[in-house]
């Protein structure tokens, strides 16, 4: 069972309406892989407004990867287009929809600047 990952799709199905995709209509699919299985994401986007179905339905752009992969993304430990540029994300059909999508994910947390040792320090 895919556990970050699941939850982010289905918190992002939930909210509905995103601003940062107000521009931005299409179907991506996420194909989500864990060993033998892949687990189906539809993220279907109609001018910010979202909808998620957990089906490997047709899409204008499909992102595959592995469920590590997929729990870094939700979480915000990874970014889906340097991902796909070093190879560990395919990205096939309209890679537009990719750039757009990648909004959605949660940004990287920010450290601390006094946390792990503040620079200039003996």
């Amino acid at each position: 069972m895919i556990v970050r990952a699941q939850q982010f799709f289905e918190e992002l199905g939930r909210q509905g309406h995103d601003h940062r995709l107000a521009k931005v209509t299409g179907r991506v699919r996420f194909d989500v892989v864990d060993g033998g299985s892949t687990d189906s994401w539809i993220v279907a986007i109609q001018r910010g407004d979202l909808s998620v179905s957990h089906d490997p339905g047709a899409a204008d752009c499909t992102i595959r990867g592995d469920k590590a992969l997929f729990d870094a993304l939700a979480d915000g430990r990874a970014n889906a287009m340097s991902a796909v540029l070093r190879g560990a994300l395919s990205c096939t059909g309209d890679v537009e929809l990719l750039i757009a999508v990648q909004r959605v994910f949660p940004d990287p947390p920010r450290e601390s600047p006094t946390a792990g040792g503040a620079r200039g320090a003996p």
